[in-house]
């Protein structure tokens, strides 16, 4: 029970922490990413900043900004690694290679999902989907790292048995 009340949630944040500090890290060094990272935020603080001085009441924008900015870390870096903590909770599925690989494919395909259409993606879009990739990856194993990443213990079937009249 502390397991689920204390630990989980507790790896789940550290694990969280550590694959938003690297997605950070990868988006100023990374130069597709920067690119990438750095024409969004441009585009979009200024288009932010002429949405506020043409509103009367600025206070709207600014809450759908950061419902906006919410959403797409929670779909990024909270998201993937939730599903595959519960998952591997439920399943008691607690190995190294599940938890780095299922979290960083789930992260790496996030954008497809979203995408929703069937078309063959460009190189910089696999290049980003792989730094996604590589920052569940880091999310699972930080995971896998505190949660103990041993199997349950589980009572030998010849331990209960008791020799005797």
């Amino acid at each position: 029970m502390i397991r689920w009340l204390l630990l989980i949630p507790f790896a789940l944040l550290i694990a969280i922490g550590a694959s938003g500090t690297f997605f950070l890290i990868a988006a100023i060094i990374d130069p597709v990413m920067a690119m990438l990272t750095g024409d969004t935020l441009f585009v979009g603080f200024w288009s932010f900043v002429d949405a506020m001085f043409a509103a009367e009441d600025p206070g709207p924008i600014v809450e759908d900004a950061f419902l906006a900015v919410g959403r797409i870390v929670f779909t990024l870096l909270v998201l993937p690694p939730l599903m595959i903590a519960v998952v591997s909770e439920v399943l008691g599925m607690r190995s190294l290679l599940w938890h780095t690989l299922a979290t960083g494919v789930l992260t790496a395909a996030v954008p497809f999902i979203l995408r929703g259409s069937a078309r063959v993606a460009s190189p910089d879009e696999l290049h980003v989907s792989l730094v996604l990739g590589l920052t569940g990856a880091i999310a699972g194993l930080v995971y896998w790292a505190i949660i103990g990443g041993r199997e349950p213990r589980r009572s030998s079937p010849t331990a209960s048995t008791s020799s005797g009249s």
